[in-house]
């Protein structure tokens, strides 16, 4: 009962691109730690974990194995995920931070008379490349379509909450962390690791430095950044955008995917990056200790902006499975 690809007008593509390896370090001093990967916060995005409570929305609506085939089917959202009843035979799917929802058509609908008469929405788990297509129909539709993909979208977002750690985006470095002297922001986000994997890291982007025309995307174990666990080099080519979706709180940057905890930090993320990119592509001379302090300041002030706007801790409770690392595991 799932769609392997997305074919609806709405689809589109990302560019993956390889980083560059350079030693950015330029402070000298130890050499960073390498994060232990069994140290790492991870969570199981399997979308066949347990639903948690009782539904929050339930209703028929038609499942659409292909375009031109559609079967009304029951369907009841839960807090992570959704359940699909047609026949007896109920197939789950549990949502993770990496799941976006939206209103699309398909190009050639017009050749199938019942698909004409639906409004129909997508469930897309990007990360691996799966989507749920469905169809409302009778009065009022659009109302009811757009009662759906809310209520989705609220659903994954309270799992995108529930994962992340209290924190406070920082832009000021730790004094006994050499390595973020040229810090302009850090933050926890949450990373899609491989398979069934989100990983929770703290990532910190750094201004350029002097001789150098890439800037530094570090991400670490927790705040104290003390273990680096993997990195990742902005140029001025480098592809950073956000996912497409309702709510959405997921972007990419060099085709890796992460999601934000709210949608004025991820915003923050891609604004900061921007900045970024832009002065690299004019050649603009390694900021100054002066000038990181004003762009710090400038960002801080788009942290007190977005206050209003960001939205309270999530669910105390993960709403996913935590995953409990081997510890002899290298």
């Amino acid at each position: 009962m799932v769609s392997s690809a997305c074919r609806c007008l709405c689809n589109s593509d990302w560019l993956a691109e390889e980083s560059a390896d350079l030693d950015f370090d330029s402070l000298g001093g130890a050499p960073m730690q390498a994060a232990r990967f069994s140290d790492l916060l991870a969570y199981s995005t399997d979308m066949g974990q347990s639903l948690r409570g009782r539904p929050l929305r339930s209703g028929n609506v038609y499942f659409l194995r292909s375009e031109q085939q559609a079967e009304k089917v029951q369907v009841n959202l839960y807090v992570n995920g959704l359940a699909i009843t047609h026949h007896g035979k109920e197939v789950r799917a549990c949502f993770s931070p990496f799941t976006l929802v939206r209103n699309c058509k398909f190009l050639d609908a017009a050749a199938c008379t019942q698909l004409v008469s639906l409004k129909i929405f997508k469930i897309f788990f990007f990360v691996k490349n799966l989507c749920y297509f469905f169809g409302v129909s009778g009065e009022d539709t659009e109302t009811e379509r757009q009662a759906w993909v809310e209520d989705v979208a609220r659903a994954v977002h309270l799992v995108t909450q529930s994962l992340f750690p209290p924190f406070s985006i920082s832009c000021e470095p730790i004094c006994a962390a050499a390595v973020t002297a040229r810090r302009l922001m850090a933050g926890y986000v949450i990373y899609h690791s491989g398979d069934d994997v989100a990983t929770v890291l703290y990532g910190e982007l750094s201004a350029h430095a002097r001789g150098s025309d890439l800037a530094r995307l570090a991400f670490y174990e927790n705040e104290q950044c003390q273990r680096l666990a993997m990195e990742i080099w902005l140029s001025v080519a480098s592809s950073c955008f956000e996912k497409v979706g309702v709510s959405c709180t997921c972007f990419c940057i060099n085709g890796h995917d992460f999601s934000a905890r709210t949608i004025a930090e991820r915003k923050l993320w891609l604004r900061a990056i921007s900045n970024i990119k832009v002065k690299l592509q004019n050649a603009a001379p390694a900021p100054s200790r002066e000038d990181l302090a004003h762009y710090r300041e400038a960002i801080e002030e788009q942290v007190r902006s977005l206050e209003n706007s960001l939205e309270g801790r999530g669910p105390a409770d993960a709403l996913l499975q935590r995953i409990q690392w081997d510890k002899s595991a290298s």
